[in-house]
């Protein structure tokens, strides 16, 4: 995990840019995602807001999330904004981002008002785009948040809540604090909200570890993963402090 890049963190479902086309296929419309009072498309790491015109780096979304939408749509821009016309068949169901691939993939969306996990239909690019998000969901420590590892995402909980590591294995998600495993993202989120609840709701918090006979703080998941001031996720103490040893020996 180290050599990460840097992440954002948001608990909104927002927008990445679709994959690009193919060639000799013409490119397919950026998607817009909701993002508090903003309505915004993403594109090389920028994200933009449909309404207003404001943007913002992906590591920014957090702070974004949180500003006033300061003009309302002009008009016509609604019709801009329509999804393209879906080639699914009417007895399949359409992704609830996009609308035009058909939705397959259960996903967990936390509503910010209600702490409520809501389940979505998302269509394989869509989900990708989510994914991708979410990596880049980390906690913050100091300046610099955590992304997770490959085949990983961050979720947390609600506002007060820390941040759990799911990872993707063989094509399954198993649960991190038990055996149960779950072929989708939204059961196996919403079974450790309900099984583990004490884990899903405790907040991070600041530790520190001794590197070498200095206190080194340190903030801490429920997991038990050490987020360093630089981003890397440690998974105890003694890779912390080898991470510490080898990229910040000039501070030990």
């Amino acid at each position: 995990m180290e050599g990460a890049e840097r992440p954002g963190r948001f608990t909104l479902i927002m927008a990445s840019n679709l994959p690009s086309a193919r060639p000799g296929k013409p490119a397919m419309e950026p998607v817009a995602f909701p993002l508090g009072e903003h309505v915004v498309t993403e594109a090389d790491g920028r994200l933009t807001c449909q309404k207003c015109g404001g943007s913002a780096t992906l590591a920014e979304a957090d702070k974004f999330a949180e500003t006033k939408c300061r003009r309302e749509e002009k008009p016509g821009q609604a019709a801009q904004q329509q999804a393209p016309a879906s080639t699914i068949p009417a007895s399949k169901p359409a992704c609830d981002i996009c609308k035009a691939g058909e939705g397959r993939e259960k996903t967990p969306i936390l509503d910010p008002t209600t702490a409520q996990i809501n389940q979505k239909l998302l269509c394989s690019n869509c989900f990708k785009d989510y994914l991708k998000i979410l990596r880049f969901s980390g906690p913050r420590f100091g300046r610099v948040k955590a992304r997770a590892p490959p085949n990983g995402v961050w979720f947390s909980y609600g506002e007060n809540a820390g941040s759990i590591l799911f990872t993707q294995i063989s094509g399954v998600w198993p649960c991190p604090a038990c055996d149960e495993f779950y072929e989708n993202l939204y059961d196996v989120v919403t079974h450790f909200a309900a099984k583990h609840t004490e884990i899903a709701n405790k907040p991070n918090e600041r530790v520190t570890v001794d590197v070498e006979g200095k206190q080194v703080e340190t903030l801490g998941t429920a997991q038990g993963y050490l987020i360093c001031i630089c981003g890397f996720v440690a998974e105890n103490d003694r890779h912390l402090a080898k991470h510490y040893i080898n990229s910040h020996r000039e501070t030990v």
